[in-house]
């Protein structure tokens, strides 16, 4: 999908959207961005959406390879703007590895939404090992969480009653799309430690305070690191949003967030002076947690 300025503009982002979802969770940024002089585009992952191969489980190398050819055909053509990647959730996690691994990147920044960091594996290994024994057994198996886990995705019900009706969004994944899932953060989680040790990108990173759908604790414990401290609000900068959900785009504030995401892209503002930027780790060792992991 395709949110384009009617106006001259110099900017676009290229969006990765989240598990179970597709292309179409960036409609309402995106409507925000076009009227504020940047393009947003967005495309289905492989496995999501409106491909025929709705429901598959693809390899993070898949992904990264469909994401490149993205941004190469996107600056081919527009080899005057400026490119930046948006990774929501999982999303943000696949980007994250991507940006790890690939230094030279056509683009001038990258930006991280609600990133599905999370190390689950070495957390909850005991957890895990009933879905990695049954993704085996029973790879196509459709499971749902309806009715077993309450959780809040968003404040904005409008747009969660119309996703729970849209045939495109993944309602009931595969036991191997789970499995999949959790070995993508996995891996995401320890290119992400890297990444911050040495970001080679401009990086732009928003947490909601209220996600209950991925802990904050993970991302916690790799801002600790000393050799990643130095780096934020240099390189990388990192905003929390205390009133926000994990659809923190979608939330009913979230052209707020998106006003955000402009400024710091059309660099109108120095975005460390935003009080969200301000001791994020003391704000997130120190804001309640809402996950039930964390």
């Amino acid at each position: 999908m395709d949110w384009r300025p009617e106006v001259n503009y110099s900017n676009i982002i290229l969006a990765v959207h989240g598990y179970n979802d597709y292309s179409n969770a960036f409609k309402i940024p995106g409507k925000y961005l076009s009227n504020n002089k940047v393009q947003l585009i967005s495309y289905d992952l492989r496995g999501f959406g409106r491909n025929n191969n709705k429901g598959n489980w693809y390899d993070l190398k898949v992904h990264h390879k469909d994401i490149i050819f993205n941004i190469k055909k996107i600056k081919k053509n527009n080899p005057q703007k400026k490119i930046f990647i948006l990774g929501e959730s999982m999303g943000g996690a696949i980007t994250i590895s991507l940006i790890n691994r690939y230094k030279d990147l056509p683009i001038d920044g990258v930006i991280l939404i609600a990133p599905a960091i999370w190390n689950f594996t070495e957390t909850n290994f005991l957890k895990s090992i009933p879905l990695r024994i049954f993704s085996k057994i029973f790879p196509n198996l459709k499971v749902s969480g309806k009715g077993i886990i309450k959780v809040k995705a968003s404040n904005n019900q409008k747009m969660l009653k119309e996703l729970s009706k849209d045939n495109f969004f993944i309602h009931k994944p595969t036991l191997e799309s789970l499995q999949g899932v959790i070995d993508l953060m996995d891996e995401s989680y320890e290119d992400a430690k890297k990444y911050f040790k040495n970001p080679i990108y401009k990086t732009l990173i928003l947490i909601p305070l209220k996600d209950e759908i991925v802990p904050r604790k993970p991302f916690i414990k790799i801002l600790q690191n000393d050799e990643i401290k130095i780096n934020v609000s240099n390189l990388i900068s990192v905003g929390a949003y205390k009133e926000s959900y994990h659809m923190i785009l979608r939330d009913l504030e979230g052209d707020n967030i998106t006003k955000d995401i402009k400024d710091w892209i059309l660099e109108r503002k120095n975005i460390e002076e935003n009080e969200n930027f301000k001791d994020v780790l003391k704000i997130f060792e120190n804001t309640k947690f809402y996950h039930r992991l964390d």
